[in-house]
């Protein structure tokens, strides 16, 4: 039963994986960030990097990572497959898990290709490579922001599937941005969850214990009430 259950699971984020591929969302994403690198890129590397995991971080990571994760799951509603998928022979929850795998997946791919477009960009336009020790550090915090990212990810797919549509999420997501905009320079920054990722990028240094928490609270409920919804789709 487990190994069907796992076959099941890698089938579901392999369909979910094809369909982000098709849907172009990516592509736009990345594009998107690499304008914004291009057209405030700095003086010199370090101003370079700095501006950069700020696009990335605040603007791919609220914005980007929104969008697409609230698509995934309201396509099913707009789509009208979402009857379809819940008289499939499969656990709801396996759907759940692995529609958010492949979002993390792609998530992943986004900040990869995103830091490597990033590093050749910046070697055009400066001619020199940079620092390691400035690569290093810029590569921890890309670590650590993208997980906190990732977590407040997991909260747009609760409100696609609690609402059937990713008009409201998605326009949370781009609130999210402002949101991190205004208070990530401000100490009560560390305490806003969409404010925590760029508020972590100027304090990398500081003990985030109540942010971490923060973050990880809602990651488990943007988990568990998908699955929730899923289990019990006449709540929503």
């Amino acid at each position: 039963m487990r190994f069907q259950q796992l076959v099941s699971l890698k089938v579901i984020i392999w369909l979910e994986l094809k369909k982000i591929i098709k849907s172009h969302l990516v592509e736009m994403i990345i594009m998107g960030l690499l304008f914004l690198v291009l057209v405030r890129r700095g003086t010199d590397w370090e101003n370079y990097i700095n501006n950069s995991l700020l696009f990335l971080l605040v603007v791919v990571g609220s914005v980007g990572f929104g969008i697409l994760a609230s698509w995934v799951f309201a396509r099913e509603y707009t789509d009208g497959t979402f009857k379809d998928l819940l008289a499939l022979p499969v656990s709801r929850a396996n759907i759940v898990l692995g529609k958010l795998i492949a979002i993390e997946i792609t998530e992943l791919m986004i900040v990869a290709v995103s830091l490597l477009l990033i590093l050749i960009s910046g070697y055009l336009i400066f001619g020199v490579a940079p620092r390691g020790s400035l690569l290093i550090a810029a590569l921890a915090k890309t670590e650590v922001a993208f997980i906190y990212d990732v977590l407040l990810a997991f909260l747009w797919p609760l409100l696609a599937s609690l609402f059937r549509s990713a008009l409201l999420p998605m326009s949370l997501a781009f609130i999210s941005l402002i949101i991190d905009v205004m208070f990530a320079p401000q100490q009560i920054g560390q305490y806003i969850p969409w404010a925590i990722p760029g508020f972590y990028l100027a304090h990398a240094d500081l003990n985030l214990a109540a942010s971490k928490i923060i973050i990880c609270a809602i990651g488990f409920v943007g988990i568990y009430g998908t699955i929730f919804l899923w289990k019990h789709p006449h709540r929503s």
